[in-house]
C-alpha cells in the first residue's frame, strides 16, 4: 500500500516539457509516452486555488483547505520543479515484452521528507552516485535531490547510470523525440507519445504468437503511420497557452491517412457561418477521407448489430464524396446550442443548434448524389428502431426461452425470477419506445450556400445555417480580434465567450439525469414558501425541498466555476510532416 501511494503522489500530475539538460532528456531512448513538468509551481498554484475555493464553499472549513495548501507545497518542491514519467517497452524471456514505469522527480528539503516517509529504510544497491531498494513489487530510492521509481529494476539502472554519465543511447539524442518536442516548446505540463514506436512493439508482439489478423493489420499500420505527438500548456493570469506537434510519419505504410493528417487549405467557411456561432471547429479535410473513412467503416460493418451502415450504404456514399467535395470542413454549433445541451430530457435537443459545411468541388456532381444519399440515410434511420427493438426484444427473452420448454410462457411458471426477467423486459421496452420516438424525429436534410454543402438533422439548424441575412462570421468584431490565420491552414477552432449559466439551469440538468420528474424539479429549482419549511404534521423536509439543499448549492458552485472561461481558440499550421498546434484559453482563476 505504501509502495502504490509513493507512485500515485509521484506521478499524480506529472506533465511537461524537458530540454538537453532536463530529467527527461536523460531518459533511455524508445519511450512510447512521457509525461513531464518543469517550473509548474505557477500551474500548481492556479489548480490548488480553484481546489480550495471549491472545498471552503461545500465543506465550510478551513480543515480541507489547510490540507491541500500543504500537499500544494510539496507538490511545488517536487513536480512543480521538475519530474518526468515514462513508459517502456521492456523485453522479458521468451522474446516477449511488458510495459514498464519509470518516474523522477526533483525535491525540496520538505517534499524529500514526503517522500522519505514513504520508503521503508532498506539497504539498497548503488549505481553512480545513486542509491535504490525494492519497495515493495517497484525498485525506489531518493540521492542528490532526486526521488525515484520504477516497477523495472534494469530499466531504473540504467537510468541512474546515465545520470551518473554513462554513455548509452538517450531520449534526448532521439529525433522522434526532439522534432515534436522542439516545435512545442517548454511548458509547464506536457506529454510526449510515440505511436511508431507502439506500433513497431504491438507487430512484433504479435508476431510472436499469432499472425497478425486481417483487420488489425491497417490498425497498426494507421498507427505507425500517426508518428508522434506532443502538447503541453503554461497557465498565466489571464488562462492558459498550449502548443501541440504532431510529427506524421512519412514513411507509414497508411500513406492515405499520411495525406490526410497533413492537408491544408486556404479557409473561407467563415464567410457562410453565422456571426452568433457559439463553436466553430474548421478543419482541411483531403477529399479523399470520405473514401478513408468508407473502407474502415467496411471493415467493421458485420459488426453492426443494427445493420445501419448496410442499409446506409454509407461506406459506398462517403467514396463517391471525393468526386464532388472539397478539402475545407466545419462543424459549427449555432446560438444557444451551449445551454440545449443541458436538457437532458431531450437528448436529441442539441441537434436543432449543430450543422456541418463542407466545401463543394464539383457542384453538379454534389446536386445529383445528395438526394440518394440523404435518403438512404434517412431510411436506415426510419429503420433502425424497428431493429433495435427486435434485437434487445430476442436477446432478453431468447437465453431462458432457449433454455426452458416452451419458452417464455415456462419462464413464467417458474415464478419471482422470470417475473422480474419480464419486468425487466417490459422497462426495457419502455426505453426503447423513447428512443424509437427520438429517432422518428431525426431526419437529415441539407442545402448548398454559396459554393458549400450544409447538412444538419433538424430543419430549424439547417434554415439557421442558410440564412443570408445573418452577419457572417468573418466580418465579427470578436472573430477578427481573435487574429486567427486562415489562410494555407491545417485548421482553427473558435469559440467566443458563451453565455453564463445560472445554478437553477446546472440543477435543472442534474435532477433531469437524475431522473426527477417535473414537479420535483420545479420544487428543487423555485421552491415556494411553503415548500420551503418542513411539514408540522411530519417533521419531514418536502422532497423539493430536500432536492433542492442538495443540488442547489454544488449548481452556483459549478456554474461559478464554469462561467469563469471565457473561450478559446485554437491554430493549426502545417510545415512539412509536422503539425504544428497553438491554443489560447481565456479562464479566470
Amino acid at each position: 500500500m505504501r509502495n502504490a501511494f509513493l507512485l500515485m503522489a509521484l506521478l499524480g500530475g506529472v506533465f511537461s516539457t524537458a530540454h538537453a539538460a532536463s530529467l527527461s532528456g536523460q531518459l533511455p531512448a524508445g519511450a512510447l509516452l512521457t509525461l513531464e513538468t518543469k517550473n509548474a509551481g505557477g500551474a500548481i498554484d492556479r489548480f490548488a486555488g480553484l481546489l480550495i475555493s471549491v472545498v471552503s464553499s461545500v465543506a465550510g472549513d478551513e480543515e480541507g483547505s489547510q490540507m491541500i495548501g500543504g500537499f500544494q507545497q510539496i507538490l511545488k518542491g517536487s513536480l512543480g520543479q521538475e519530474a518526468v514519467a515514462g513508459v517502456f517497452s521492456v523485453g522479458n524471456a521468451g522474446g516477449t515484452f511488458s510495459p514498464e514505469l519509470l518516474a523522477v522527480s526533483r525535491v525540496d528539503r520538505l517534499s524529500g521528507e514526503f517522500f522519505s516517509n514513504l520508503m521503508e529504510p532498506k539497504k539498497g544497491a548503488r549505481v553512480g552516485n545513486y542509491t535504490f531498494s525494492r519497495q515493495g513489487s517497484a525498485f525506489a530510492g531518493m540521492s542528490n535531490g532526486l526521488v525515484y521509481v520504477s516497477t523495472d529494476k534494469d530499466l531504473l539502472m540504467g537510468y541512474l547510470g546515465r545520470l551518473s554519465g554513462k554513455a548509452a543511447p538517450r531520449l534526448m539524442n532521439s529525433v522522434a523525440y526532439t522534432v515534436p518536442q522542439r516545435a512545442v516548446g517548454q511548458q509547464e505540463m506536457s506529454l510526449f507519445l510515440n505511436f511508431s514506436a507502439t506500433a513497431k512493439v504491438i507487430r512484433g508482439a504479435l508476431s510472436k504468437t499469432i499472425k497478425l489478423p486481417r483487420l488489425l493489420s491497417p490498425l497498426v499500420d494507421a498507427l505507425d503511420t500517426l508518428g508522434q505527438y506532443a502538447a503541453g500548456f503554461t497557465t498565466n493570469a489571464g488562462g492558459l497557452t498550449a502548443a501541440s506537434a504532431h510529427a506524421a510519419n512519412a514513411q507509414g505504410r497508411d500513406q492515405p491517412l499520411y495525406r490526410i493528417l497533413t492537408s491544408s487549405t486556404d479557409f473561407a467557411v467563415q464567410n457562410v457561418i453565422p456571426a452568433d456561432a457559439e463553436s466553430v471547429v474548421a478543419s482541411a479535410c483531403h477529399p479523399e477521407s470520405g473514401a478513408y473513412l468508407g473502407r474502415w467503416l467496411t471493415r467493421v460493418d458485420l459488426f453492426d448489430p443494427l445493420g445501419f451502415l448496410t442499409d446506409s450504404q454509407l461506406a459506398s456514399h462517403l467514396e463517391r464524396s471525393a468526386r464532388y467535395l472539397g478539402n475545407e470542413c466545419a462543424q459549427v454549433t449555432l446560438a444557444g446550442g451551449l445551454k440545449a445541451g443541458l436538457d437532458a430530457s431531450n437528448p436529441l435537443s442539441g441537434l436543432n443548434h449543430t450543422v456541418t459545411y463542407r466545401r463543394v468541388a464539383d457542384m453538379d456532381a454534389a446536386r445529383a448524389q445528395m438526394p440518394e444519399y440523404v435518403s438512404s440515410v434517412n431510411a436506415a434511420i426510419a429503420g433502425a428502431s424497428d431493429s433495435l427493438k427486435t434485437l434487445l426484444r430476442d436477446d432478453a427473452l431468447g437465453d431462458m426461452g432457449r433454455v426452458m420448454p416452451g419458452g417464455v410462457s415456462a419462464a413464467a411458471a417458474a415464478g419471482g425470477a422470470a417475473a422480474g426477467s419480464l419486468k425487466m423486459v417490459d422497462d426495457l421496452l419502455g426505453h426503447l419506445k423513447m428512443v424509437d420516438d427520438l429517432l422518428g424525429h431525426l431526419k437529415m436534410v441539407y442545402a448548398f450556400r454559396d459554393g458549400y454543402l450544409v447538412t444538419a438533422f433538424s430543419q430549424t439548424a439547417l434554415d439557421a445555417a442558410v440564412d443570408d441575412a445573418a452577419p457572417a462570421l468573418a466580418q465579427d468584431a470578436a472573430f477578427l480580434a481573435a487574429g486567427l490565420n486562415t489562410k494555407f491552414s491545417g485548421g482553427w477552432i473558435y469559440a467566443p465567450n458563451p453565455a453564463d449559466l445560472s445554478g437553477q439551469e446546472l440543477s435543472r440538468a442534474i435532477l433531469s439525469v437524475m431522473g426527477a420528474d417535473d414537479g420535483d424539479i420545479a420544487d428543487a429549482v423555485e421552491p415556494d414558501g411553503a415548500d420551503a419549511d418542513m411539514t408540522a404534521e411530519d417533521g419531514e423536509m418536502d422532497d423539493g425541498e430536500m432536492m433542492s439543499g442538495m443540488i442547489g448549492g454544488v449548481s452556483d458552485l459549478m456554474a461559478d466555476l464554469i462561467n469563469r472561461y471565457d473561450g478559446h481558440t485554437v491554430q493549426s499550421a502545417v510545415q512539412g510532416n509536422v503539425i504544428a498546434g497553438k491554443t489560447s484559453v481565456r479562464y479566470r482563476w
